[in-house]
């Protein structure tokens, strides 16, 4: 955040006159930084007077937002968080970037003077008050495709007729791939996303990542004066990054997610195994049915506003069969399971019998669909409801019965004690 507030709008930075074009326009590309909302880069447009215009720079920057506490909140929600273009100097950039220990770069375009000029004017007419403000979208609209779409409209489309092909990764993809190192992240987003990330991309769509624009820009030529050259003149290093370059896939900790499911599942099957005869585990029992109800129940109410907002990338989520918002029923059934309510019980194995049932559903969409994306999810949740379920209906056998289906003698796990 501390980052964001220097980057505020210095209207100093402008040289007087706006009729007067810019000797040099570049396209600043700012490396991944360890906050999650750095972790994808940034871009911006450089601008740069000579003597003419006494050592003047601007930046462009289309990042700028501020996240007002419980309005930002619901409006990040509804899919309405408003982002802006701001000016700032370049001695301000290179400040907040150098403190973050984020690298950056410059590419310096290859455009005619009255090219510059048009840019410039378009640029101060998009900052003004009025003109401002957008609609961020990850994918589709953010700081990265304005400096894109500029650029394009600027050369009359010839940027887009130059990006043409498939992508490498489906947006889930990419996105993973720069969130793997924080699990906690990687998995907050991998649940978060719903099958719209999982079709394959364009090229010219996977430059909403701006390292990606970076690269494509370095390869694109133009026609100037009857000849092809580099759209990019030069680029200058203009700071360096400790932090190691990102790894060209996602990972895919299918293990992990599958072992915290197992080991939930285990636990949830021992306690409630042990819950018959020992209130102090049917207490336990019931009450961690209840959080993970609360949490799972939460997280799935989550999901279902994201699916009815103009969060497209969060339609059609498959995540929701695992931890869908009736699964904060267990919340009420679990504490009544404690506290010895009359058919908690029963009413406790239905609700999980169902949870799991959705589970499983997962798991065979996981299988069968052809990125398979949706089976990190159901590794995690069909243990975790199966051991709860066998938790439960272990908890009402009675204890010789316990052992008999524990150990394989013949007694069903739905038998029923006097």
């Amino acid at each position: 955040m501390a980052l964001l507030l220097l980057l505020v709008c210095t209207s100093w930075a402008v040289p007087a006159s706006a009729q007067e074009p810019p000797d040099r326009v570049s396209v600043l590309t700012m490396g991944p930084g360890d906050h999650p909302f750095t972790r994808f880069g940034h871009n911006a447009i450089l601008l740069e007077w000579g003597n003419g215009g006494r050592g003047k720079n601007a930046v462009y920057n289309y990042g700028t937002f501020e996240f007002d506490g419980l309005n930002g909140v619901r409006d990040f929600m509804a899919g309405r968080f408003r982002y802006w273009l701001s000016v700032s100097s370049l001695e301000q950039t290179l400040r907040a970037y150098a403190a973050a220990e984020r690298s950056l770069t410059a590419q310096e375009l290859e455009l005619t003077s009255a090219e510059r000029a048009e840019l410039y004017r378009a640029l101060v007419e998009n900052e003004r008050p009025e003109h401002r403000y957008y609609d961020y979208d990850y994918y589709r609209d953010n700081c990265s495709t304005r400096v894109r779409d500029a650029l394009d409209g600027l050369l009359d489309g010839a940027l887009h007729r130059g990006v043409v092909g498939p992508g490498s990764l489906t947006f889930r993809q990419h996105t993973l791939t720069r969130v793997g190192s924080a699990p906690w992240l990687y998995f907050g987003l991998d649940v978060a996303l719903g099958a719209p990330t999982d079709r394959p991309t364009t090229r010219w769509e996977e430059l909403f990542l701006p390292q990606e624009l970076h690269d494509a820009l370095a390869h694109q030529t133009r026609e100037l004066d009857g000849h092809a050259v580099p759209l990019v003149r030069q680029e200058r290093r203009l700071l360096s990054s400790p932090k190691p370059p990102l790894p060209r896939e996602p990972p895919a900790p299918w293990l992990a997610f599958g072992a915290s499911g197992g080991f939930l599942g285990g636990l949830f099957a021992a306690l409630g195994r042990g819950a018959r005869g020992r209130p102090a585990l049917r207490v336990l029992f019931g009450a961690s049915t209840a959080l993970v109800g609360l949490v799972l129940g939460l997280l799935g109410v989550a999901l279902s506003v994201f699916w009815a907002s103009k969060h497209w990338a969060a339609h059609q989520n498959p995540s929701l069969l695992g931890c869908p918002p009736w699964a904060l029923g267990l919340v009420v059934i679990g504490v009544g399971f404690a506290l010895r309510k009359p058919r908690s019980a029963r009413r406790l194995r239905n609700l999980l019998g169902l949870l799991l049932a959705g589970s499983c559903v997962l798991l065979i969409w996981g299988m069968t669909s052809a990125q398979h994306e949706a089976l990190r999810m159901a590794l995690l949740f069909a243990p975790l409801w199966a051991g709860a379920f066998a938790g439960a209906q272990l908890s009402q056998l009675a204890p010789e019965a316990q052992a008999s289906a524990v150990t394989g003698g013949g007694t069903l796990l739905g038998e029923r004690t006097p």
